[in-house]
């Protein structure tokens, strides 16, 4: 038996939403053209696309879940886009985070899931602010390719210290928490992360991608209930964290 929660809280500002479950009930899956809040199932938006393209890793079973689940995305004035990614190993009984351009930096034949997006970093001791920009971003004021840098995950197209909606996923060694943030730069959701006790954790599409899908329990029964920030029609997007859980308490 598998079990999820919904949690709200209102972090520095920022309305967050949470789904804590057990790691057994996670799985990634390709929506195609859809939105998150529109699906059968619970969970979050997953990684970035562009077009109907993946540009984000996203895969189940060792597959990629749709074309480009299996690269984090474009090179930058030639030099490669690494990006966060957390992986589910040992048929889904463990879990761990990487910094890698292809999927297959990992060895997949042991891989349950993976998602990709920008690190959180949890587990580094930051002594500032902008010590953890520089680790996913350079300068970390970059807003474009010019300013790629080698070695960073070069996330300016995240405008990381901005605040916008934000999705993330992280683990903390015993569950697996989704997010979904209505105003939060990079450090906030960090911050957050470590709160819940995550020592991995990562960042997924936001912006307009951001939406969720969870269930409250009301007389006894759960009730499905979404979460989209944005307002408006809900943003099709084309990878879900996919929540199956046989309990919701």
């Amino acid at each position: 038996m598998t079990t999820a929660q919904h949690l709200q809280y209102n972090y520095e500002g920022s309305v967050v939403h949470a789904i804590k479950t057990d790691l057994a009930a996670i799985s990634i899956v390709d929506i195609g053209a859809k939105a998150v809040v529109d699906q059968a199932y619970f969970g979050v938006n997953g990684t970035f696309f562009s077009g109907s393209a993946l540009t984000g890793i996203a895969m189940q079973n060792g597959v990629a879940v749709r074309t480009g689940g299996n690269r984090t995305g474009q090179a930058c004035n030639g030099i490669a886009t690494k990006r966060g990614t957390i992986f589910c190993y040992g048929g889904g009984s463990s879990v761990t985070t990487g910094v890698v351009d292809y999927a297959s930096e990992a060895n997949l034949s042991n891989v349950k899931w993976a998602i990709g997006g920008y690190s959180l970093f949890p587990n580094v001791a930051y002594g500032s602010i902008d010590k953890y920009y520089a680790d996913i971003n350079g300068n970390g004021d970059a807003t474009d390719c010019s300013n790629a840098v080698a070695e960073t995950q070069n996330a300016f197209r995240f405008a990381p210290r901005s605040k916008n909606e934000r999705t993330a996923i992280g683990w903390d060694g015993s569950k697996i928490w989704l997010v979904a943030f209505d105003s939060a730069d990079a450090w906030t959701v960090r911050k957050f992360m470590i709160a819940r006790g995550c020592n991995l954790a990562v960042m997924l599409d936001g912006g307009s991608s951001t939406q969720m899908k969870y269930a409250v329990i009301r007389n006894g029964n759960p009730v499905a209930t979404n979460y989209n920030p944005s307002g408006g029609i809900p943003r099709q997007v084309f990878s879900m964290v996919r929540v199956s859980a046989t309990e919701w308490i």
